[in-house]
């Protein structure tokens, strides 16, 4: 029954003024941080983004073409796939991120195995897709299919603001904000930009970490973006910073729509904006970039479970939910599949919480195999086999780049494959319910130490959704449509049920690997729980609105609270800034103008770009090498420094693209360092006579290094062709 006019003006007054509320607590609160740790000074933010932002902001500009050239490439190869316009916006732009990451991977294996990742021969290939898209592929976008833009609300501007924080970040920032991120995202895109090829699957380039910290697909995105943009690797991730954060938003609202309704989604972004993921947008890392390819790829699966029947998924390209199923006219793939590309790139983006999505739809699978199975298990299958090279890059299998576009080929294959053998769905459900059942003995065989793993591997995940959770109660206890999701239930159990396994691994001796694992995977849930949550409590904040039941006062009084709670800094701890967890709104908005006043590299060489003006004459003399010919993609170079920290040495690898092997007094191996490039001092004199290294880069400091290193560097048959006050370079005499 339509809601009467007083009704609708009453649940536009409570949301209004929750709406006021938030945008007071945001101010209020920034306020209240001022004195502590995360303060910021406002007239220091304000010269620092105008100091700044004519550095910055062409590099977003550039980088927002180039990643519309990237995705626009992606939407053409969709359409083709799809064979018909699309219906909405949203299924425009998440798909063709998919098809564009999937894109990107297969170039990455085409052309980098063959020397021609470079920018002429990218440019040339995706200016070839859009002019045939251009060509041949009108309409993309059917009628109707672009919303009406209207006023923006007061709520929609809280939302905004509770967003601005990345951005803000971004344009104060000429390198990309986050130390890890230097290692493991920026380093081998710089490779591929500096090289335009690439030898194996498993090479890295800064000595920190290795083949277990690769993502395939966040390195095939971002080398595609920065050569094609011809920017260092380090300024082309700190301007994908803004295109991330519209696709995260669009990927929320995609979701949210699917598992709680049109009503749920505008909550969605301000309940996610408490998120771990939103403030990590401000580096644009792998764990929350992957969101859109995991939010499209559940919420067609939620739609299809939602539109019931034996092989009744929502028709991909046919647009919209309830869509009879069968082989829509001139769609190349099914459903399915297509699905299965979308979980496959995000396995190569981001292997963890590709793999908790998969497993969500393999529980949705098991649980209701009538309804799903026709085409999620073809989207497993598919995601499984294009997913294949990153387990293998993992586990330290050296793969040529090849083997990416053979794997989605095969992954499509499989997919088509499984789509039309119905009767192996079956004794692939019979399969799996039986491994469940098995699973669900040994649970009760071991419920004791079970029960004790799920309690410890739950309490910190629990603990950082404190805010979102109270209402995530209140959308189960008034049996809100998000609260009914087997989708968003799965997506949970998921993330608890690998939080509890994480604790059986013993904490002695399992070596790295069970370090990595006791560490790393829960730090991950952190990006994957809290936002099932915020989706969860999204739902409950609408079902409150939208309550019949409840007076119009009760509802304002709840929400209120909510809205308050969650942009005021109220904590009985208060957090760093580097806190993985829930964040208050006005905790995020101060961190990030607080790095927008300092610079986010306070304490390194360069608060801006890391890397002082001595430091860059390095990188420039190392670069005039690879210019010459002289340093190719494969010529390992040693480095000799007092430390591998990234604030004392130079990091070639990150910001020069060369394979580094440092030799350094605080070698250690650890979670944290497991490129296996770390070298004690005592290796020094053997690695210089063996004559593997052609450069050696001597950073002396007669502080923390023995004296006479340069002349064994010298003895060993080096010359010095650079030295400034920093260091010394040196190339093997010869070579």
């Amino acid at each position: 029954m339509e809601s009467s006019p007083v009704e609708r003006d009453s649940r536009g007054v409570v949301v209004d003024l929750a709406a006021l509320t938030g945008l007071a607590g945001i101010v209020v609160g920034a306020i209240v941080l001022g004195p502590t740790d995360l303060g910021f000074d406002r007239a220091a933010a304000v010269a620092a983004l105008a100091q700044w932002m004519p550095v910055t902001v062409p590099i977003a500009i550039v980088i927002l073409a180039a990643s519309a050239v990237d995705v626009g490439a992606g939407i053409v190869l969709a359409r083709i796939v799809r064979g018909q316009p699309f219906e909405r916006l949203d299924e425009v732009l998440l798909q063709g991120f998919v098809a564009a990451v999937i894109k990107d991977a297969a170039l990455l294996g085409l052309l980098a195995g063959a020397g021609l990742f470079t920018q002429p021969v990218l440019i040339a290939v995706h200016a070839a897709i859009l002019v045939a898209g251009a060509l041949r592929l009108r309409p993309v976008l059917a009628p109707g299919a672009m919303p009406r833009p209207g006023a923006i609300s007061l709520l929609g501007t809280l939302i905004v603001v509770a967003w601005t924080a990345p951005v803000l970040l971004q344009l104060a920032s000429p390198v990309v904000p986050f130390i890890d991120i230097l290692p493991n995202h920026v380093a081998p895109a710089e490779h591929l930009r500096t090289f335009g090829t690439l030898t194996y699957l498993t090479d890295t380039q800064s000595p920190i970490y290795g083949p277990s910290r690769i993502f395939l697909g966040y390195t095939a995105l971002l080398g595609t973006i920065a050569t094609g943009s011809g920017l260092p690797a380090g300024a082309a991730l700190a301007g994908f910073i803004l295109p991330s954060t519209l696709l995260v938003a669009l990927a929320i609202l995609r979701l949210a729509t699917a598992l709680g309704g049109a009503g749920a989604a505008p909550w969605a972004l301000l309940t996610f904006a408490l998120t771990t993921s939103l403030a990590r947008l401000g580096d644009a890392r792998a764990t929350v970039v992957v969101l859109p390819l995991v939010a499209w790829s559940l919420a067609v699966v939620a739609e299809g479970l939602a539109d019931g029947g034996p092989g009744a998924p929502t028709r991909l390209a046919a647009g919209g939910p309830g869509t009879p199923a069968g082989r829509v006219p001139g769609a190349i793939v099914a459903d399915g599949v297509l699905v299965g590309l979308g979980l496959g790139a995000a396995i190569l983006l981001h292997p963890v919480i590709g793999f908790l999505a998969g497993v969500t739809i393999g529980i949705v699978v098991l649980a209701t195999p009538g309804r799903v199975a026709g085409f999620a298990i073809p989207a497993l299958g598919t995601a499984a086999v294009v997913g294949a090279p990153q387990a293998a890059t993992m586990l330290g299998i050296a793969l040529p780049p090849i083997a990416l576009p053979i794997a989605i080929a095969a992954g499509l294959a499989v997919g088509v494959a499984l789509d039309r053998a119905p009767a192996a769905q079956v004794r692939l459900v019979r399969i799996g319910r039986i491994g469940a059942a098995v699973a669900a003995v040994v649970a009760v065989i071991i419920a004791g130490p079970l029960v004790r793993a799920a309690v410890a591997g739950a309490t910190p995940l629990v603990s950082v959704v404190e805010v979102s959770f109270t209402v995530a109660v209140v959308a189960v206890a008034l049996r809100a449509p998000a609260s009914r999701s087997l989708v968003l239930w799965a997506a949970l159990a998921a993330g608890f049920g690998l939080a509890a396994l994480t604790q059986l691994v013993p904490e002695e001796g399992a070596g790295l690997l069970g370090d990595a694992l006791r560490f790393e995977l829960p730090k991950t849930l952190q990006y994957w729980v809290p936002v099932f949550v915020a989706l969860l409590a999204a739902g409950g904040l609408a079902a409150i609105v939208g309550s019949g039941r409840l007076p119009a006062m009760a509802r304002a009084v709840v929400i209120v609270a909510f809205v308050g709670t969650a942009a005021l800094p109220i904590r009985t701890t208060p957090i760093d800034a580097f806190h993985l967890g829930e964040h208050r709104l006005s905790e995020t908005l101060s961190i990030a103008l607080r790095w927008v006043g300092t610079g986010f590299w306070t304490g390194f060489p360069d608060s801006r770009y890391v890397v002082d003006a001595p430091r860059q004459a390095i990188l420039d003399a190392v670069r005039a090498e690879i210019a010459a010919g002289r340093l190719g993609p494969d010529t390992p170079v040693l480095h000799v420094a007092a430390s591998f920290q990234q604030w004392r040495a130079t990091p070639l690898g990150v910001f020069a693209g060369v394979i580094e092997t440092t030799v350094t007094p605080d070698a250690v191996q650890s979670i944290h360092t497991v490129g296996g490039r770390l070298r004690p001092m005592e290796d020094l004199d053997g690695l210089l006579a063996s004559g593997r290294y052609s450069f050696v880069l001597f950073e002396p400091d007669p502080d923390d290094l023995p004296p006479g290193i340069r002349d064994r560097i010298v003895a060993a048959g080096y010359v010095p062709i650079f030295a400034n006050g920093q260091g010394v370079l040196f190339r093997l005499s010869g070579s």
